[in-house]
């Protein structure tokens, strides 16, 4: 006889990267990245985390951690009795949206202790007020390339798949950029000629990412707003925004950095060496890797675990 098993819950979220140079603070795109936690129950009260994956003295362990905090803003009171495994493939820190992903599964947790009943545009809703703008949130909890806005009572979102042909090239420098030192050399107010010219290419971008996004370059990624001063915070992020190949179809300052990213349709390695280059000019070490986009977003599955 197999013995008890006890029904655990497994929550998969994938990274996100948003902004798009152009777009700021209104589109992301889900990466083949993920975060997973499995959720179990435990008999006595309070919770335990148990985390595997990149920075791990950056995780708080207790009801602090972002997992734990979207888990009390569904349910309402603080996670009791319950036992959470992390693994994680999400660098933290570095623009990968790895907060976004925490929060989503937190929700999704959440939702399912709540006993269900909650819309997935409810819970975008609360991951996307507790992370402070909608864009990555909205890209882990659905996938793909997504714009969105917020309005006084609900995200509104429209997204849309990216295709296989379509890689992700990410630079990510030995040097973490917080958002919130990230956020504070961005001015309180813009020129409005730089306003229009951002969205001009923001509105080419996103019917280029719906229509063909094989015919996305890098002019429909170039910005006015935030990338060139959040670059002066990081050597070598200015060359590598403007590096050029014949493959690379646009690139951009992944969220609020440190990470670059690379839009390519080949020549991933021939891409990832020039970024490399790029910051080992600046006197900065470098790691490239190569990623898909992810059209599944958020997934939520119960599982049976040996007793």
């Amino acid at each position: 006889m197999g013995g008890s098993r006890e029904q655990g819950l497994l929550v998969r979220v994938p990274a996100s990267s948003a902004n798009l140079g152009s777009a700021f603070d209104t589109a992301a795109l889900a990466l083949d990245l993920y975060l997973e936690v499995q959720r179990l129950w435990i008999p006595e009260g309070g919770v335990e985390l148990e985390y595997h994956g990149p920075d791990p003295e950056q995780v708080p362990l207790g009801q602090d951690n972002l997992i734990c905090r979207g888990m009390a803003e569904v349910t309402g009171e603080a996670a009791g009795g319950v036992r959470l495994v992390v693994r994680s493939q999400i660098p933290i820190g570095v623009g990968l949206g790895s907060s976004a992903a925490a929060l989503v599964a937190g929700v999704l947790i959440g939702a399912e202790i709540d006993g269900g009943g909650h819309s997935r545009e409810e819970l975008l809703g609360v991951a996307a007020r507790l992370e402070g703008h909608p864009d990555n949130a909205a890209a882990a909890l659905l996938g793909g390339f997504v714009v969105a806005a917020e309005s006084p009572s609900e995200v509104l979102t429209r997204r849309t798949d990216l295709p296989s042909q379509l890689r992700f090239v990410i630079a990510t420098p030995a040097l973490a950029l917080p958002t919130s030192t990230s956020r504070a050399v961005l001015p309180s107010s813009y020129d409005r000629q730089d306003v229009t010219w951002n969205l001009q290419r923001t509105a080419l971008l996103t019917a280029a990412f719906f229509s063909d996004p094989l015919s996305l370059s890098p002019e429909l990624f170039s910005d006015r707003l935030h990338q060139g001063r959040r670059a002066q915070l990081v050597p070598g992020i200015t060359d590598c925004l403007d590096v050029r190949h014949p493959d690379l179809l646009g690139v951009f300052l992944s969220g609020a950095g440190s990470s670059v990213v690379g839009v390519v349709r080949g020549s991933e390695g021939e891409v990832g060496e020039l970024f490399r280059e790029a910051f080992a000019g600046a006197g900065i070490s470098a790691r490239t890797r190569v990623a898909s986009g992810d059209n599944r977003g958020a997934e939520v599955r119960r599982i049976e675990i040996p007793a």
